[in-house]
């Protein structure tokens, strides 16, 4: 492999989710993708960006998705051979997304150069374990990758696991979507006292798969006694059918649709919140419940996936079982009704997202993996 001089910046090409700014493309991979662009990253390496992010959702049928895997690939190959990188960086999710960033990440290692897969989400585990089709998809794509990155220890596990990868190629790189505007938030909290109206926030794609009609029939069977509002924030498969069962329980003065925001309107519904809740049924590490312990909100989420690694039942949150809308109930009723739990797992919350899932130490990680794939040293932030 050609060695360029030590200290001089490497060339990264990176597919990701970097949409148009015309285009309205919501999602933790954006968020993710978005926040590293704004951090020292593009100080610190030459980028190639290439966006892969899904033309809708729900999805398009398969052929146009083949359709645009194969536009996708084209534009990689004609990308990686005018740049030369000294690595690649692939985000994946599940389904297709793995056989299309596997054979990218192939590609890359065929012309010698060093692959980093990065695994978004958790679909791709539980499908691993009821398909063989996504087994023999998964054995192929992260045998290309010279790196796993892996957000938490559940991945790691897998990884060294199920598909057999040794613990050097399995380096953790934790969530990074605590930023100073949602620190900023955490360090100056307004947690209502009892008695006042708790508000409740759920930020996500508005899927069945996310618990969203679970938690619609917890807050059913809360509203009578309990003094709460919920924002949903979010669009998805489900949205019309959750907003006429809203409708027909009679819950529009407490369960209210915001749509996808993004900005400072986003951040104005983290600080009006006081709880968040993602009853998913799998995930990997979600952006949302990261910026929502940067706020210093009390999170409600379920026990899958890496979300175990982070929170610790009745320490700096509430887990629940995924499916289960008793258990869900309960923990909402939970902090919805004790302040000083509220107050208690929040603050925990908010202490560990500032020490631990700031942009910056992701970007330092993710440097220093680039270095010893290259066997070279990434140079420092330049003026």
């Amino acid at each position: 492999m050609h060695k360029k001089p030590l200290n001089s910046r490497p060339k990264l090409l990176f597919v990701g989710a970097f949409p148009s700014p015309h285009r309205q493309v919501f999602g933790g991979n954006v968020t993710a993708c978005r926040t590293l662009l704004a951090s020292t990253l593009p100080q610190r390496v030459d980028l190639e960006l290439i966006d892969s992010t899904q033309l809708s959702n729900p999805p398009p049928g398969l052929f146009v998705r083949l359709l645009l895997a194969a536009r996708r690939f084209l534009i990689f190959l004609v990308r990686f051979e005018r740049t030369r990188p000294d690595a690649v960086l692939l985000f994946t999710s599940v389904g297709a997304s793995v056989i299309e960033k596997g054979s990218m990440a192939w590609y890359a290692k065929l012309r010698g150069v060093p692959a980093l897969l990065f695994p978004r989400g958790g679909r791709l585990i539980d499908s691993f374990q009821r398909s063989w089709v996504t087994r023999l998809a998964a054995h192929f794509a992260f045998s290309g990758a010279e790196k796993v990155l892996c957000q938490g220890e559940a991945w790691r596990d897998f990884v060294t696991g199920p598909l057999g990868r040794s613990l050097n190629d399995a380096p953790i790189v934790r969530n990074w979507t605590a930023t100073p505007d949602l620190l900023e938030i955490g360090r100056r909290p307004v947690m209502p006292e009892a008695g006042v109206v708790v508000r409740v926030l759920f930020v996500g794609w508005l899927d069945r798969e996310k618990g969203v009609l679970d938690l619609l029939e917890a807050c059913e069977k809360l509203a009578p006694d309990h003094k709460f509002e919920l924002n949903l924030v979010g669009e998805g498969n489900v949205s019309s059918l959750a907003r006429k069962r809203v409708q027909q329980l009679g819950l529009t003065n407490v369960i209210h649709f915001s749509g996808w925001l993004n900005g400072d309107d986003l951040i104005q519904a983290f600080r009006d919140a006081d709880i968040f809740v993602l009853p998913s049924w799998a995930e990997g590490l979600p952006n949302a419940m990261i910026e929502a312990m940067a706020a210093r909100l009390a999170v409600v989420v379920t026990s899958v996936g890496n979300i175990t690694d982070v929170i610790k039942n009745g320490e700096n949150g509430l887990l629940v079982t995924p499916h289960d809308v008793a258990q869900l109930q309960t923990a909402l009723s939970q902090v919805i009704d004790g302040h000083e739990l509220r107050t208690r797992l929040a603050y925990c919350a908010h202490e560990l997202a500032a020490s631990n899932y700031g942009v910056e130490p992701a970007v330092e990680r993710i440097c220093q993996i680039i270095s010893d794939v290259t066997e070279r040293t990434v140079s420092d932030v330049t003026d």
